[in-house]
């Protein structure tokens, strides 16, 4: 095995070496974030690498004219009338914002439905510590009617004599 010429040894511990040098020069990670909300912040403060020895791109909303020149350059291989070539970009910009809107109701969605569940646990919760009066009351209100309906009875009999 060769290194930059020069003949290398080739034990096991040599060539983990080798391949840890080159992982180190080659391995490339792309990891996204929502920099919305605290989960941002603390992951920031937890691991301060992220902004001390990375590239941070910061993706925005696309402007409607940047969305329009995208599209153009990009149909204008397709040798379509001007007209039609407007129109066809006027769709493209109308698919892009219908997704970007498609896409927010989603994450609102999702939220919702968190909160949801974090309801009904809190819910489910409050069920379990009224269980036992719920069964108290239910055994109270069937000792109730059987009283009521002993009492209807008694007072039949006297309106009866």
């Amino acid at each position: 095995m060769r290194s930059n010429g020069k003949k290398m040894d080739s034990s096991p511990m040599t060539l983990f070496g080798y391949f840890n040098e080159r992982v180190r020069a080659n391995l490339h990670l792309v990891v996204a974030m929502s920099p919305i909300g605290d989960t941002f912040r603390t992951r920031l403060r937890m691991f301060p690498s992220l902004i001390n020895c990375c590239t941070i791109d910061w993706f925005t909303a696309w402007p409607d004219d940047a969305l329009e020149m995208v599209a153009t350059s990009l149909l204008q291989e397709t040798k379509l009338e001007a007209s039609l070539l407007a129109h066809c970009v006027t769709v493209c910009k109308y698919f892009h914002h219908s997704i970007d809107d498609l896409a927010h109701r989603y994450v609102t969605g999702l939220e919702k439905l968190k909160e949801a569940k974090l309801l009904i646990t809190e819910l489910q919760e409050e069920l379990k510590l009224l269980q036992p009066r719920l069964v108290e009351t239910s055994a109270n209100t069937e000792a109730l009617m059987i009283k009521i309906e002993q009492d209807t009875i008694q007072v039949e009999r006297k309106q009866e004599v």
